[in-house]
Parts: structure tokens; sequence; C-alpha cells
């Protein structure tokens, strides 16, 4: 491939030949394991993870969950609708913690896609453990509050469908590399 580059540039076309090696290793990821576990690993980094980050940002910006917006979920995204504030004087001080675990609920998001991408699982199952632990801790301190539970239904399915994709992705990931690791030994082949 190097004598191939060294002929593309003395044409004065390295740059041609470099995307036309770029596209053919793109057409030829699906047709192996490895390479569609990666791009199903980029699909559900960018596809989930960071648009979640991005949503529940959006969404923490906007007063989730201590204020109600009378259009819903799309009202928080849009910033439409009446906002009522749902705390009163007496459990208002607990919207900076909520505040600061919705914040680190959507900045969680963010390395954990990186770290998926990198097939760092230790990383990831302790990203998710804080996720978890985040989630639980933002139930408690929401129904402490005297506010309606129910509001986090939402980031709790979203958690534990990503839990879920996490898992499927790790448990293919393992597969290959046993499976990788079985033709390494075959001597017969």
């Amino acid at each position: 491939m190097a004598a191939e580059f060294e002929a593309a540039e003395e044409d004065g076309r390295p740059l041609r030949f470099a995307l036309g090696c770029l596209i053919g290793a793109w057409r030829m990821m699906p047709a192996h394991a490895e390479g569609r576990l990666v791009l199903a690993g980029y699909a559900l980094s960018l596809g989930v993870f960071i648009p979640v980050a991005a949503m529940l940002a959006l969404a923490t910006a906007s007063g989730f969950p201590f204020f109600a917006a009378s259009e819903g979920v799309g009202g928080y995204l849009w910033g439409s609708g009446a906002h009522v504030l749902l705390l009163n004087d007496g459990n208002l001080v607990a919207a900076p913690s909520l505040t600061l675990l919705m914040m680190a609920m959507a900045a969680l998001h963010l390395p954990l896609a990186w770290w998926m991408l990198d097939g760092d699982w230790d990383r990831v199952a302790a990203t998710n453990r804080f996720g978890a632990a985040t989630v639980a801790t933002l139930a408690i301190v929401t129904s402490l509050s005297a506010l309606d539970p129910s509001r986090l239904l939402l980031p709790i399915a979203v958690l534990a469908a990503e839990i879920g994709m996490l898992r499927a992705l790790t448990r293919w990931h393992q597969r290959l590399r046993r499976d990788d690791a079985s033709y390494a030994f075959d001597i017969t082949s």
C-alpha cells in the first residue's frame, strides 16, 4: 500500500488515493463481524448517547424536574408553554441539588459514549452504576421534596434502555473476542 501511495503521490493524486482507500474500508466494514460491531457502537454513541445528553442538559436548563411545562416534555425541550414552579418556599432548597443531579446525568453520557467506543467496559460499567445511583438519588430527593416522582419515569426508562443496549453490545464484543481467541489457537486449520 505504501508503494501504491507513492505512485499516487507521483501522479499528484495522493488525496484521491487516500479517499479511495477510506471509502473501500467503509464499504468492507459491514461484511465483517468486527466492522459491524464498530458501526453499531458508533450508531449507539452518536444516535443515542449524545442526543440524550443534549436533551437532558436542555431539559435541566429549562427547569426539569421542578418546573411543570403546560405542554409536557415537548414544552421542556422547545421552551414552549407556561412553566410553573412546583417547589414552595419550604422545599426550594432542593432545587440546586436536583439541577446538579440532572446535569450529572447529562454529563455522564459523554464519557460513556467515548469509553464505549474505546471498548473500556470497566469504565462503562462504572459510569452506568453512577447513572443508576444518580437516578435513584434523584427519585429520593424528588419524593422528599413532595414532587411527583412519576415525572422521572422517562429518564429512568431511557437509562434502562441504554443499559440494555450497552449490555447487548458488551456481550457482542465479548463473543467476538472469544471467537477470535478460539481461531488463534486452532492449529488444525
